[in-house]
């Protein structure tokens, strides 16, 4: 009897979460769908070219979540694992600078094309470090008050991977694996004076990174007036915050929205989230933005609830990285933040993108159900 009722219990997991889970990737259905229709159109005879591609994704991820879940989280946590992964996720770093390999778009190298498939390695990079840091995290959580024994291997790791994704060009991403880095050593209980030193030291170097290339300083200079320059790097950004406006409350209607006609760049992909604001209105915003609060709160609940120091960091880690990424390009559609090309997690058409939310919310599942038991 006792037996049958532990099954019972590996059996659950956070509802809330799961349910948040599954809102978020199906309202990031219909809108991909909503902001994609006229761009397909354009691409072939078919409205629903990029839904159709989306749903396989989706299809492809909500299994990987799913069997994640399955898995006892602690299986992940080994060392030679960890060190394997950090050496595949440099790997296909490496590989998108290879020509033959590496796909360029635009004037970026950030996939690579292997066997007939293509993602994004910094995607791939992103589940590396999760998993990597949680793993260092949780041996060394005792050392993270000395610099050269808790703080500077994760420093190296990642900034070595922020500057391989620096080079692609891809700085919006290059920054936010620093911002997240930064962030996972403070939750541990990184020491006031070295997160201070390491602040004001990579401050500059920031700023160089901003201002070595002239599109990065034009977007800048369109961020701080971007009015002035609606012909050229400050187009998309004041077609986000007219989507916005002509949304005012309750929205134009799904489907009705104008600036995903050839106005917004990437309606599908990185200004999503300004097709959401006209038509679904600021009702809708909210409702995307409190459903991202509940995940995060839920994540951070079911991170406390485990007395696994790997379990709490893997769940922070998958956590605070979606948050984050979801702030920036939030901020970004609002004009809130400089433009910077990033995905908006759930919502953004992309398969590298739904692998790793899909991963992420899979080690979250599965961290959960082993709290409860």
């Amino acid at each position: 009897m006792r037996k049958r009722q532990v099954d019972e219990k590996e059996l659950d997991c956070d509802l809330i979460f799961l349910v948040v889970t599954l809102s978020l990737l199906s309202l990031g259905a219909i809108m991909v769908y909503s902001a994609s229709f006229c761009v397909s159109r354009e691409i072939s005879n078919s409205g629903a070219y990029y839904m159709v591609r989306h749903l396989i994704h989706l299809s492809i991820g909500i299994g990987i979540m799913f069997s994640l879940m399955q898995l006892d989280y602690r299986k992940l946590n080994s060392k030679t694992l960890a060190y394997l992964a950090v050496l595949a996720g440099f790997t296909s770093l490496f590989l998108c600078f290879i020509p033959g390999i590496g796909v360029r778009g635009g004037n970026a190298r950030r996939w690579i094309s292997i066997m007939g498939f293509t993602f994004q390695s910094s995607e791939l990079m992103k589940i590396v470090l999760i998993l990597f840091i949680s793993h260092f995290l949780a041996r060394k959580s005792k050392s993270i008050g000395k610099f050269s024994v808790g703080v500077l291997p994760i420093l190296i790791i990642t900034g070595t991977a922020a500057i391989f994704i620096f080079l692609e060009p891809d700085f919006g991403t290059a920054a936010l694996l620093l911002i997240w880095a930064m962030t996972m050593l403070f939750i541990a209980g990184m020491r006031w004076k070295h997160l201070f030193l390491i602040g004001s030291g990579s401050l500059p170097i920031v700023v160089l990174m901003l201002l070595s290339a002239p599109y990065r300083r034009n977007r800048l200079t369109a961020f701080l007036d971007p009015w002035s320059h609606i012909q050229n790097t400050g187009y998309q950004i004041v077609h986000s915050m007219l989507a916005f406006a002509k949304g005012g409350l309750l929205g134009v209607g799904l489907g009705e929205g104008t600036q995903k006609l050839f106005y917004l760049p990437a309606p599908h992909t990185d200004f999503i989230f300004s097709v959401i604001g006209e038509e679904l209105g600021l009702l809708g915003v909210l409702v995307v933005i409190a459903l991202f609060c509940i995940w995060i709160w839920r994540a951070f609940f079911i991170a406390l609830a485990t007395k696994d120091s790997f379990g709490f960091y893997l769940v922070i880690a998958s956590c605070t990285f979606i948050g984050l990424q979801a702030i920036i390009n939030m901020g970004v559609t609002m004009s809130i933040l400089p433009t910077t090309g990033m995905a908006l997690p759930f919502f953004s058409y992309g398969g590298s993108a739904m692998l790793m939310v899909s991963v992420a919310s899979g080690i979250i599942l599965s961290v959960s159900r082993r709290s409860r038991i």
